[in-house]
């Protein structure tokens, strides 16, 4: 395993990360019934095999992971890694809120102290909460009393934000998405360099794009692949890219099952920082313009179409919506529409108000697409 600097301090974390939010499942469609056997199998032999960071947060698996993770990091594995995980900010209303959602998580993850302590998911709304609820000062006051080591955010919003996060307050790390594809996706490679120049330490999410630059790959993108110097995997060709970057830290990979925890150990036991030529990253900008080729809605994510009259999550079903055509992902989108989206708040109880349309930026036919959308997504016998 190759070891990276956690930014500024003396530690070093393994360059690839185990994510926390996708373990198997014994229940196709209840992400709670984490199949505990194999899902410990899998962490063990990451952490017998190098991987010291796990990146964990309140909601995943929809409050069942952290508590796993309890359990599964008993028997001495607690002590071998670097224990992360995230602070719900949309749940506080209060500085007595974050506090109490920290002590919770302790008791979940059967620990005393929080390595890397995260807000999670950053955004606008995000932030105007942090900001009144005094929650940057509870951090504070967690990092004096030792109950975390470090205080980190990870982001989901728009380049300025970020900056503009980045220089508010003393954080030790950031969280960003960033893959091969998504380089100029919220942060974006900018994000990564601003933050890397600031003293920060950059961990990176979705390098494989939730799954989708790895499965079901074009015939196009395959061959683009095979004109590198490497054989290798769709994976393997997306972590190379993520890998490749000085700035960054620590790679999550969230992985399902105990042969991806097996190549992607193999990987990065390998030294991957300024190994791809220019020729090798023309071959990731041919495979970037044909994902892009296939967009069907340029939607940015920006969320002024929020809220919605039916509380339809639009951003949400336009992104996997998307995700479904660009990466042929058509059964991921579905599970995700199935599990995350409830029946009355789903895309067919959009009424074409037009009140998402006159908000949109892009000037997006929302209402079009929703009932697109919501035929592609819906499976078969899914509630009314």
């Amino acid at each position: 395993m190759i070891y990276r600097s956690f930014g500024t301090t003396n530690i070093k974390l393994s360059q690839i990360g185990f994510g926390a939010m996708r373990f198997p499942l014994t229940e196709e469609y209840d992400p709670t019934k984490i199949d505990e056997v194999k899902a410990t199998e899998m962490l063990h032999y990451a952490i017998d095999n190098g991987v010291n960071y796990i990146d964990n947060a309140y909601p995943y698996h929809r409050q069942t992971s952290e508590i796993f993770l309890g359990k599964a990091l008993r028997d001495g594995y607690r002590e071998r890694v670097y224990l992360a995980t995230k602070m719900p900010v949309w749940l506080v209303k209060s500085k007595d809120d974050s506090i109490k959602y920290f002590e919770e998580q302790l008791l979940r993850l059967q620990t005393d102290v929080i390595d890397m302590y995260l807000l999670h998911s950053l955004s606008k709304n995000a932030w105007k909460t942090v900001q009144e609820c005094n929650v940057l000062g509870c951090l504070d006051e967690m990092l004096n009393a030792g109950k975390i080591r470090y205080a980190g955010f990870s982001f989901h919003d728009e380049l300025p934000l970020f900056k503009e996060i980045v220089d508010a307050y003393p954080w030790t790390f950031c969280l960003i998405q960033l893959n091969y594809v998504d380089i100029d996706y919220q942060a974006g490679l900018e994000g990564l360099e601003y933050a890397h120049k600031k003293g920060l330490a950059v961990m990176v999410m979705e390098p494989l794009r939730g799954g989708k630059l790895a499965n079901n790959v074009p015939k196009r993108v395959l061959e683009i692949i095979g004109g590198s110097r490497w054989k290798q995997t769709p994976a393997q060709f997306a972590l190379r890219w993520v890998l490749n970057r000085p700035e960054i830290t620590c790679v999550l990979s969230g992985m399902s099952t105990l042969a991806q925890v097996k190549e992607n150990i193999a990987f990065a036991s390998g030294e991957h920082i300024d190994t791809l030529t220019a020729d090798e990253l023309q071959l990731y900008a041919q495979a970037r313009e044909f994902y892009r080729s296939r967009t069907k809605v340029n939607c940015t994510q920006c969320g002024y179409c929020m809220p919605c009259p039916q509380k339809i999550p639009i951003p949400f079903i336009l992104e996997i919506y998307n995700d479904a055509r660009m990466y042929g992902a058509i059964d991921d989108s579905r599970w995700m529409y199935k599990v995350f989206v409830k029946p009355e708040h789903r895309a067919d109880r959009c009424t074409a108000c037009g009140e998402c349309e006159e908000k949109c930026p892009q000037k997006i036919p929302v209402a079009k697409f929703m009932a697109e959308a919501d035929s592609l997504l819906r499976q078969s016998g899914d509630d009314a």
